[in-house]
């Protein structure tokens, strides 16, 4: 299956061949990917939030009141060590706007100013999964591929695990997404026409994607390596002298970034914001992690083994295959097992990509790999949940694309559509359970807390998640370490899953009042082994699985 033209008008200049791609083109390869999209993620507007998404729902209230102070608001951002203290949200982010995300706090207003309801939130992470889906499609036309590529990359990009569970939270991860194709989209057309809204529109682009999530800062050496026309040094440097003005969207990009840091940063008291182990090294298990996305739920695996069988190297299946069996064979626990084969698959394929783009000097290959080894850069952190390689993994599509040229379009085709309908089904079971999983929260909040408050009783909470959106709101008031505490005969409500052995410690003294256990229906996204918003859990987004901490507990203080 060999690249074909992409829709739009051929145009000479310098003898290449630049792509002008059209609107209409984009529009017309882009609608399957916004129907699955919205057909997928409408059912899902009333999610009720979780996880991480108070904290920039608190961001966006702070902001409608100070728009140049995103993080001047007090959190107290769960209940461990330091992260136990109420404590502005910039000592959190060591003042810095980019570990704080603060573009998804801006997202977010318009949510806040209709009443914070959850599917006006939804709604907003839903335009935004469309702008990522119409910033792929053109970005796939204008790379070379043709119509058929375009329509299936903008489809696998929606339908691979975490797009569309993450497009139901109010997370940035969707936000980052979009952002990140639209820097390299609009690189690729100023590139190619040499427009200035192409380059004003890269170079925004470019300085905003850090303060999606942090890590995406290293699209700006990134975007500049996609400028080259080749890795030969001597080319290169011919190249910069001859067009060093090509590189103005980078450097205006850089110029925008340095400026929002300086007049967003927020000054912050404290030598460490983090607990210990945040600042621990955990990259030996945030590569593995890594290793076992890059063959699920990426298809960079799949699309390296369709490749070494097209080209008959059954010697390199076989290997890898021999040694994946290999803690079968010693009897190590299977999920142990079964994570280390599929890791070992995801090495070889990346493994594979490398050297062979290395040989051929391939500076396109080189560029994909590139993009999606940023991941790496962020290993050393407390954890790697696949949410953080989401901005990514348009690259492993376009390595795939590559890895399946050659083959017959009808196999491709069939390929394609499997794993499009795979994948699809896959994300629904995780949206399905993740709605499971958020709703337990926000129920038991109301449950356990709403009936006593009406009673004229005393509720307290410690900080835990989702329980910092919806415990208020039910009437509960927040207790922590050096802060309110609840006074004998007060009650207190914890969630086990989200520590809540942490806050009972507080008060040996207590008596448990009421207590709701849940256990998940069809699947689950958290706990027992499965780990979609933290690889700290699992290597994996959905499974099932029973646990212990699967219950609110609301106890009486002594």
């Amino acid at each position: 299956m060999r690249m074909g033209n992409p829709v739009g008008t051929a145009i000479k200049e310098d003898g290449a061949a630049r792509q002008v791609v059209s609107a209409v083109a984009v529009l017309t390869c882009a609608w399957p990917a916004l129907l699955v999209t919205t057909l997928c993620l409408v059912p899902f507007l009333n999610k009720p939030f979780l996880n991480d998404d108070p904290w920039f729902l608190l961001m966006a209230r702070q902001i409608v009141a100070h728009p140049a102070h995103p993080m001047d608001f007090e959190i107290c951002w769960n209940n461990v060590g330091l992260f136990g203290q109420i404590r502005k949200a910039s000592f959190f982010a060591s003042g810095n706007p980019l570990l704080g995300q603060v573009a998804q706090g801006y997202v977010l207003v318009p949510a806040v100013l209709f009443g914070a309801r959850e599917w006006i939130a939804h709604l907003t992470e839903l335009v935004l999964a469309w702008l990522a889906v119409f910033a792929m499609t053109s970005l796939v036309l204008r790379l070379g591929w043709n119509r058929w590529h375009a329509i299936a990359g903008a489809l696998l990009l929606v339908a691979i695990p975490p797009f569309l569970p993450m497009a139901s939270t109010a997370m940035p991860e969707i936000l980052a997404t979009a952002i990140a194709l639209i820097a390299i989209e609009r690189l690729a057309a100023w590139k190619a026409e040499a427009r200035r809204s192409q380059a004003a529109g890269a170079a925004i682009a470019l300085g905003l994607a850090g303060f999606a999530r942090s890590h995406l800062l290293l699209l700006l050496p990134l975007g500049a390596f996609f400028l080259l026309d080749s890795i030969n040094p001597r080319d290169v440097l011919a190249q910069i002298r001859r067009k060093l003005w090509l590189w103005t969207p980078v450097f205006a990009g850089a110029c925008l970034s340095a400026l929002i840091m300086l007049l967003l940063h927020e000054h912050y008291s404290g030598a460490n914001t983090l607990p210990r182990d945040a600042n621990g090294h955990h990259w030996d298990r945030n590569i593995f992690a890594y290793l076992v996305y890059l063959a699920f739920p990426l298809p960079l695996a799949a699309f390296w083994v369709i490749n070494r069988l097209r080209t008959r190297r059954w010697i390199t299946i076989a290997v890898i295959t021999a040694l994946a069996l290999v803690p079968w064979i010693f009897r190590l626990s299977a999920g142990l097992a079964f994570a280390f084969s599929v890791a070992l698959f995801g090495s070889a394929a990346l493994v594979g990509v490398v050297l062979e783009s290395l040989e051929k000097r391939d500076h396109t290959a080189l560029f994909f790999i590139l993009w999606l080894a940023i991941p790496l850069s962020i290993v050393s952190y407390i954890h790697l949940p696949i949410k953080y390689v989401l901005p990514c993994i348009p690259a492993a599509i376009f390595l795939g694309f590559r890895l399946i040229e050659g083959v017959p379009f009808r196999v491709a085709r069939i390929a394609s559509l499997v794993m499009i309908v795979g994948y699809t089904g896959y994300s629904i079971l995780i949206l399905r359970s993740d709605r499971e999983f958020a709703e337990f929260g926000r129920d038991s909040m109301y449950q356990l807390i709403a009936p006593h408050v009406v009673a004229g009783e005393h509720v307290w909470f410690p900080a835990d998640y989702c329980s910092y959106w919806y415990a208020p709101l039910a009437g509960a008031k927040l207790t922590y370490p050096g802060g309110p505490q609840p006074k004998p005969g007060d009650l207190l409500v914890v969630d086990m899953l989200e520590g809540g052995v942490y806050s009972l410690a507080q008060f040996p003294r207590r008596t448990l009042v009421e207590s709701i256990q849940h256990k998940y229906r069809f699947g689950r996204t958290m706990g027992a082994g499965i780990g979609l918003y933290s690889n700290m859990f699992g290597y994996w987004l959905w499974g099932f699985g029973e646990s212990p901490d699967d219950r609110y507990e609301l106890w009486r203080i002594d």
